[in-house]
């Protein structure tokens, strides 16, 4: 158990000095002692790693991750009395309640991992999963500080499953949107969704947040070249 929490540590850390500092930096600014957060694919836990650190013992932090051998490792590395405020939810994240398929492109436990049809050409596994909104999840008496979202294509789905959660707890949004998990779907569709709800965008570009107003898919995000903007930072004049 203890090597397990060290590489999950390892992990946590590598995300903030090297993969992903700006968007680790605009997660810590945001959340406070006492927060709730929400880590919506949470996959190998860097980002709940470092929410449960921000919020400490008296917040709240609710992961969710759809495969079971991921969710099941988590919960080993955040196990104890230190850790009680995390709770690790072995689901998938849409609109509404109930199963799909999850598509997953490896043999092993895979960040590829995804519940949209168009990821499915390339998948090497299939399996059915449970799927929850986070409306339905979330009690409503919990103030939800904070949203991350890494679900390859399906954040559409996740931001209408939380309808209640965004235009009453106003939510700082942190997550991945790219074109190429889309299936030659705009992705301004999610943005447009957001703006509709009174959200302000922006996005990680050289390690800095950008107004959403200059990205542009075609620029920002060409495969194989670097930089690559695929995560993004929505804010609410109303939230706080």
């Amino acid at each position: 158990m203890a090597f397990d929490r060290l590489r999950l540590i390892q992990r946590a850390w590598r995300y903030r000095l090297r993969h992903d500092p700006a968007e680790i930096r605009f997660l810590l600014d945001t959340l406070h002692p006492g927060d709730a957060a929400i880590d919506v694919g949470a996959h190998k836990g860097a980002y709940t790693w470092w929410m449960a650190r921000a919020v400490g013992r008296n917040g709240r932090v609710f992961a969710f991750e759809p495969q079971p051998e991921l969710a099941d490792r988590l919960r080993r590395q955040l196990t104890g009395p230190r850790w009680a405020h995390v709770s690790i939810e072995a689901a998938a994240v849409s609109e509404q309640a109930g199963q799909l398929d999850l598509y997953v492109p490896d043999d092993s436990p895979s960040p590829g991992a995804s519940l949209e049809a168009a990821r499915s050409a390339g998948a090497k596994r299939t399996h059915r999963v449970r799927v929850v909104s986070l409306d339905g999840r979330i009690p409503a008496e919990v103030r939800v500080r904070l949203i991350k979202v890494d679900v390859e294509g399906h954040e559409l789905s996740v931001f209408r499953g939380a309808q209640r959660l965004l235009t009453t707890d106003r939510p700082a949004l942190l997550f991945e949107c790219e074109a190429r998990h889309h299936g030659g779907r705009a992705i301004e569709s999610v943005f447009d969704h957001l703006r509709g709800l009174g959200y302000e965008g922006s996005f990680f570009w050289r390690g800095r947040r950008l107004p959403l107003e200059q990205f542009r898919a075609d620029s920002h995000q060409v495969e194989g070249r670097e930089p690559y903007a695929n995560n993004f930072a929505f804010t609410h004049p109303g939230g706080g």
